[in-house]
């Protein structure tokens, strides 16, 4: 069976490393796939990892990409099933082609959309989006979050979503996680360390992790230090806040480290600071390597995936004393971080690559022979896929 996956990859965020366990797992089961890019990413080794055949993006003139119109018709005409990984314009288009050649599709949808769409988007996307995405026959969201939001903001039927956790190849993230970091990082670990990854976005809200490491150091005198690892169109105004608060010696901005693994194993808290997510993966990962974490309880996800603070503490949003003093339990009860190391690895497994494969290709399989009445029944309380 061909599988056509059309994506928009940056080459370094979550979508890539969402989409490369998955892949690997379904072409493991037997399914011949294709990536078409529908622009190219700042890295190029999806092309070197991908399991199956890639197609690279013309460029980006109005002839090149009215030319890679033709070349996604061509390829959705010759696949059994399409999948859309990325959201708004290109699930757009690829629903279109896929309606035009008569081919089933899955669209992904990995974040808050409503949110994400008044964060910024073109106003545009408010109109077509409400009128598409209803549309979708077959809709896998990363969260029962990212899904209530579709019901309840686009009108789309309980039936044509799907819950399905992005996969997670554990026994790798353990590995990576045992491996030497760069020498010249190596300061940063003179002092406990909170870490934090992410692109630097208004949506990771960095700046209000800054602000509760300020308030940590200072009213709190915890002596720690603030690592972020990532990169982004907000790295001046944090830089600016950091030297604005003093903290240039304690707040480090490395930039993007091909294996955060191996220092967020090495962290003594883990912090997500976002204002909305999907289903955050840097939070899972954190928790497989056994760091404790510290989570806004922000739509939707952190509250998902640590089961209402079972598993890491929730904070409000965009509340720095809150995030201060649920990092001072961490850092200083020694008893309570042993126990969130040692239950954040038990609570990964739920996210194993094999398990959400699984999950995966019953959708696919669902969508294929178009029985409607299994296709995208919200999962119960445990997070397991109904089927």
């Amino acid at each position: 069976m061909n599988i056509l996956i059309v994506g928009r990859l940056f080459g370094s965020g979550g979508a890539e490393r969402s989409l490369m366990p998955l892949a690997k797992q379904l072409a493991h089961r037997g399914y011949d796939l294709t990536l078409l890019l529908v622009r190219s990413p700042q890295q190029d080794t999806i092309f070197h990892e991908f399991p199956g055949t890639v197609i690279k993006p013309l460029g980006e003139s109005i002839g090149q990409r009215l030319r890679g119109l033709g070349q996604l018709s061509d390829a959705i005409a010759q696949a059994d099933l399409v999948i859309v990984t990325s959201e708004l314009t290109p699930t757009y288009i690829t629903w279109l082609l896929s309606r035009w050649h008569r081919k089933p599709l899955i669209a992904d949808v990995q974040v808050y959309l409503s949110r994400w769409i008044n964060d910024g988007s073109h106003p545009i996307h408010h109109t077509l989006s409400r009128w598409v995405y209803p549309r979708l026959r077959s809709i896998r969201c990363v969260a029962k979050g990212v899904a209530h939001d579709l019901q309840s903001h686009y009108h789309v039927p309980a039936a044509q979503l799907s819950v399905i956790y992005v996969p997670f190849e554990l026994g790798t993230i353990a590995q990576a996680a045992q491996q030497p970091i760069h020498p010249d990082h190596h300061a940063i670990f003179s002092r406990p360390v909170i870490v934090s990854v992410g692109r630097f976005t208004s949506q990771k809200r960095f700046d209000v992790a800054i602000a509760a490491f300020h308030e940590l150091v200072r009213s709190r005198s915890i002596d720690a230090h603030l690592l972020i690892l990532g990169d982004g169109e907000q790295r001046s105004q944090l830089e600016q806040q950091v030297q604005s608060l003093g903290l240039t010696e304690r707040v480090f901005m490395p930039g993007f480290v091909p294996n955060p693994h191996a220092y967020v194993r090495r962290s003594q808290a883990f912090l997500l600071s976002s204002d909305y997510e999907g289903l955050p993966r840097v939070l899972i990962e954190a928790l497989a390597v056994g760091c404790p974490t510290v989570a806004t309880n922000c739509p939707s996800g952190p509250d998902e995936i640590l089961e209402g603070g079972k598993w890491g503490l929730l904070v409000p949003m965009n509340d720095p004393t809150a995030i201060a003093t649920a990092l001072f339990r961490v850092l200083t009860d020694g008893e309570l971080a042993k126990t969130l190391s040692q239950q954040g690895i038990q609570r990964a497994q739920a996210f194993n690559a094999d398990t959400v494969a699984s999950q995966y290709q019953s959708l696919i399989e669902d969508c294929l022979t178009g029985d409607a009445a299994l296709i995208g029944r919200l999962p119960k309380s445990d997070g397991a896929q109904s089927n």
